[in-house]
């Protein structure tokens, strides 16, 4: 062990399904995280926010892309904190 080096955990590696989705180009998780994420918000304000269907269409689009772009930040913040 090198001096001033103090041993601590093994860091961990990510399942496999993580592993998969960080190794993608952002754009190709935009392509898959948009469209579910949307129509999950769409079903949200349609249901159980009582918004009319033309509105709940587009808080659906408009907060899915918001979502989205948070869920890519996250996995590159999550990305660049594993590779060393």
């Amino acid at each position: 062990m090198a001096a001033g080096k103090v041993p601590g955990p093994q860091p961990r590696r990510p399942p496999r399904a993580v592993a998969w989705w960080e190794a993608l180009a952002p754009w190709q998780q935009l392509l898959i995280a948009l469209p579910p994420l949307s129509a999950f918000l769409l079903w949200l304000n349609l249901d159980l926010f009582n918004q009319p269907l033309a509105r709940s269409v587009g808080y659906g689009i408009f907060e899915g892309g918001l979502a989205t772009a948070l869920l890519l930040v996250a996995t590159a913040n999550e990305r660049s904190r594993r590779q060393p």
